[in-house]
């Protein structure tokens, strides 16, 4: 038996598409672990880092496999194949272990941010409640902190039964019973982040996880690595389909994951670099505001002290990729060892378990400066001439060879031709099989087919985009399109205007909606004030330091939107750092906003 995941042949791939790598074990994540734990037992999987960047915990691949069956084994008692567990965990050791513990009894795992997560204690809790309405959950996986109540009273998911990963001995593995599961059992429920509506459970099976993970394997290149020379170090929330796939990838290449929690990046950004250098990362994976907050947060003396040159792979995804911002951390970090060749723009979304599509390779990058009128009047793609306004899109690469997608007008069902921009729907390995008990929205959203063929199903991600030579590019959502005298105007281009437009101004901390006012839409700005800005009322010049006043501030917003898309902004509100409405992923809720806005609710300045 080979010891290494085999890479498909170009045989097995389509013309313009990602290879994808195929693990020698069955299509699931207890036969990916066991045959990991197998081969390489004594290789470090994960290690976790605290708030100063020292080592807390440590496991081999086999270690790791004997805890999970532990636990897989005490889930027994309150948890039946098929029923659901909560992972209450922060990021690390026992989170992994819950996580493959879940696979090994044939459970399945529901992963959530925990309520002493520093995203708001009041909504990820009513976020906890709703998701444990939705699934009824058997058990709750967890720490001791959480098993029981907190000094308010609360206890975490109520009354249901709590087993603390931690306490479970490993001679308990002893007792493990395989469940006899396949790539047809359902691995995980997937909450989406909610960016747009309430949140609904993705049902991913075995193979929808385990195929997605050789997807992105693949999507690396054939330089990705096998062994442990590849490491990954993330931040990211595991409960946020893009911080499990982090988790997960080394696993699936036989690698290891160095983790910290998402509020020590937060803090400090420096550390994650710092991280990056001192164990020789090849992979890392992060929002886009997360390359910008590196460029703001870290000086040049702390960049010269950092040695990045061994950093192969920068995936960017989860939110719309800028290509100001890649520009602009490659600038910084030049010096540093930084290679622009090195960043992999990216897309994907919880409904396709998570990838879907990325640049494998340097030459894949690909920024396209695209007429701004042709896109807001006709949904044409035609690139600038000089001095024209132009929208830069960037490339989020190739589809692997098991996805396909569709550019299909949202209304019609039919094809767009070449050179137009469409929903994007995909079909393939990777697609989830719909929303946990949710019939309706499962056949809205994964049901599409085409017209007059009928053509699918498909999945309608209600992304807009269209492909150019295999490359797919992401021009924004249907949900937040606004029509401005018949122009369709994406939001994401206003947003990066206004955050120009001053340096008081926060980068990605700008939500723009528009609202219908009688035959006229309105156009709604609210904006963060980066610190160590103050926003005060007055006609004159601010006095004080870092005081800048709301009249120069408004209109530089409305100037600047006004000159580069001819929009005219009605209503500004100016917030006050950490005011506006996000996902747990960091994703701005523009929707919720707007409800904000109309009511009230925003922390203002």
């Amino acid at each position: 038996m080979s010891t290494t995941p085999e890479l498909v042949t170009a045989a097995e791939r389509r013309d313009g598409a990602t290879p994808v790598h195929r693990h020698p074990q069955d299509p699931t994540l207890t036969g990916i672990l066991r045959w990991t734990a197998r081969h390489h037992g004594d290789r470090t999987a994960c290690l976790t880092l605290g708030p100063d960047g020292t080592e807390k915990d440590r496991v081999t691949y086999g270690d790791l496999d004997l805890r999970a069956r532990a636990v897989a084994a005490a889930l027994r008692d309150t948890a039946g194949p098929g029923s659901r567990a909560l992972l209450v965990l922060p990021p690390g050791l026992d989170f992994l272990t819950a996580f493959f513990a879940c696979s090994y009894a044939g459970v399945v795992a529901v992963p959530v941010p925990s309520p002493d997560s520093p995203f708001g204690a009041q909504r990820l809790r009513d976020r906890l409640d709703g998701i444990v309405a939705d699934c009824a959950p058997s058990v709750v996986l967890t720490t001791p902190e959480l098993a029981g109540a907190g000094p308010d009273g609360h206890t975490v998911a109520g009354d249901i039964p709590k087993l603390v990963v931690r306490d479970v001995d490993v001679d308990s593995a002893a007792n493990w019973r395989d469940p006899g599961s396949d790539g047809e059992t359902v691995a995980l429920l997937q909450y989406t982040s909610g960016s747009t509506s309430a949140p609904k459970g993705v049902v991913l099976t075995q193979a929808n996880v385990t195929e997605n993970l050789a997807a992105l394997a693949g999507g690396l290149g054939e330089n990705a690595g096998t062994s442990d020379d590849f490491t990954c170090v993330t931040w990211l929330p595991p409960f946020h389909d893009m911080g499990l796939a982090a988790l997960l990838l080394p696993c699936f290449l036989g690698g290891r994951c160095v983790v910290m929690a998402p509020m020590t990046f937060l803090m400090n950004p420096l550390l994650w670099l710092r991280t990056v250098d001192r164990y020789d990362a090849r992979f890392c994976t992060a929002p886009n505001f997360a390359y910008d907050l590196c460029v703001e947060r870290i000086s040049p003396e702390q960049r010269a002290e950092l040695d990045l040159s061994r950093w192969k792979f920068a995936l960017s995804g989860a939110e719309p990729v800028r290509a100001a911002t890649l520009s602009r951390f490659a600038a910084a970090f030049a010096g540093s060892g930084f290679r622009s060749s090195a960043f992999r723009p990216s897309y994907g979304l919880a409904e396709a378990n998570v990838y879907v599509s990325g640049s494998r390779r340097p030459r894949d990058v690909r920024v396209l400066r695209a007429s701004t009128t042709a896109l807001e009047n006709r949904g044409t793609v035609v690139p600038a001439v000089a001095d024209e306004p132009n929208r830069p899109l960037v490339g989020v690469g190739r589809l692997p060879a098991n996805l396909r997608a569709r550019i299909v007008d949202p209304e019609t069902r039919r094809p767009c031709p070449d050179g137009h921009v469409g929903e994007i729907w995909l079909a393939g390995a990777s697609v989830a099989q719909g929303y946990w008990g949710n019939p309706d929205a499962t056949t809205a959203t994964f049901g599409g087919r085409i017209a007059d063929t009928g053509e699918g199903p498909y999945l309608r991600t209600r992304d807009l985009g269209f492909l150019q030579d295999d490359q797919l590019f992401v021009t924004g959502r249907t949900d937040d399109l606004v029509i401005v005298d018949g122009r369709n105007v994406h939001p994401q281009d206003l947003e990066l205007t206004v955050e120009e437009s001053h340096p008081a101004v926060g980068r990605n901390r700008v939500a723009v909606f528009g609202r219908p006012d009688g035959e006229v839409t309105r156009i709604g700005v609210v904006a963060e004030i980066a610190r160590p800005y103050r926003v005060v009322d007055t006609t004159g010049t601010p006095s004080g330091d870092g005081e800048v006043s709301r009249e120069e501030l408004t209109r530089a917003m409305r100037n600047a939107v006004s000159q580069a898309h001819q929009v005219h902004v009605t209503d500004v509100a100016l917030l006050k750092p950490g005011a506006l409405p996000r996902t747990t992923s960091g994703k701005v809720r523009r929707s919720e906003a707007l409800r904000l806005f109309l009511e009230g609710g925003l922390n203002a300045w």
